[in-house]
């Protein structure tokens, strides 16, 4: 196992993605707390609706998880290695003379 070097771009690189990581289960947390919260009292004050068609979504809700889904495509569907693999190949133009 490789020696773990808080130097290293590759640690640094890391470390951000883990936060990234964090930071999105936290949005999804949060909205579905929300989410039961608003619906759980709409429950409780009107009863279960009768039908589907009387369970109004709200558009923050559906907005807010449109944002979310597309964070959570962003970071695990659409991984950044090929950017790490254009920044590397920059840098080692640079470090042989070749722009």
């Amino acid at each position: 196992m490789e020696h773990i070097n808080k130097d290293n771009p590759r640690y640094a690189m890391a470390v951000e993605r883990v936060q990234k990581i964090k930071k999105f289960y936290t949005g999804i947390l949060v909205f579905a707390i929300v989410f039961m919260v608003v619906y759980g009292v709409r429950f409780f004050k009107n009863g279960f609706p009768q039908n589907l068609g009387e369970m109004h979504l709200s558009w923050i809700f559906i907005i807010w998880g449109l944002i979310l889904a597309i964070k959570g495509a962003k970071l695990f569907l659409f991984n950044s290695d090929w950017e790490n693999d254009m920044i590397n190949k920059e840098i080692k133009k640079q470090n042989n003379g070749n722009y």
